[in-house]
């Protein structure tokens, strides 16, 4: 489904044709939902940045971190702490600089700790927000993959602007059924064709058996 196909179903479904300027106000207003809501494989992106200062801007379409690490020679994880966390290990090592260990978010920002002592390449994993839909944008994996997720949420927040309450709780539960088989989708793809086997414990008593997958 494109831009300008969404727009029209929306504006059938809802049997209006005053609501046309508010079409984009429904379709952002779903994209924003998605994006606090969804987590899946179509939204993960690697980028390379280079950091040489305590701070490091981050992509404008970062919503959550999956994996940072210096891609220079061993790719060096490094872990993600608090604000608190990473001013405690600033004054316990007397704010010295060198190769990062550490990362929290600022402010649309990766602070680094310690402070970088000269330029590191860092490999970026996130989730990405979804691409919003546009007339020089007209479709997006949501759109095209799973059009009624689209269209239930649209019609959801154009239920709630016009204050249909019988409308809004249809269209609810037609979004959450729709994002819902859509999370199971992707968990599908992702570990369909993984196989189980035992993981051995090395350490404390027996206990009942568990199980990983292998790819």
């Amino acid at each position: 489904m494109t831009y300008d196909d969404l727009k029209t179903q929306i504006a059938d479904f809802l049997n209006r044709s005053d609501l046309t300027s508010k079409l984009d106000f429904f379709i952002d207003a779903t994209e924003g939902e998605l994006n606090r809501r969804l987590r899946t494989k179509d939204m993960v992106v690697r980028a390379t940045a280079v950091a040489d200062g305590q701070y490091l801007s981050l992509p404008t379409d970062w919503l959550e971190a999956i994996n940072v690490e210096i891609s220079s020679g061993d790719f060096t994880p490094l872990l993600q702490q608090s604000i608190e966390s990473l001013d405690v290990y600033r004054k316990a090592n007397d704010n010295t600089s060198g190769q990062p260990v550490f990362f929290s978010i600022v402010d649309k920002s990766l602070e680094l700790a310690p402070t970088p002592d000269t330029s590191y390449t860092l490999q970026l994993t996130y989730y990405a927000s979804i691409a919003a839909l546009s007339s020089t944008n007209t479709t997006n994996f949501v759109s095209a993959g799973h059009p009624d997720v689209y269209l239930y949420g649209c019609l959801k927040h154009a239920s709630i602007y016009l204050m249909e309450d019988e409308r809004v709780n249809m269209f609810s539960q037609l979004f959450e059924k729709a994002l819902e088989e859509m999370r199971m989708e992707q968990e599908r793809a992702e570990f369909g064709k993984g196989s189980l086997i035992p993981r051995r414990r090395t350490y404390g008593k027996a206990h009942k058996t568990t199980y990983h997958f292998k790819s």
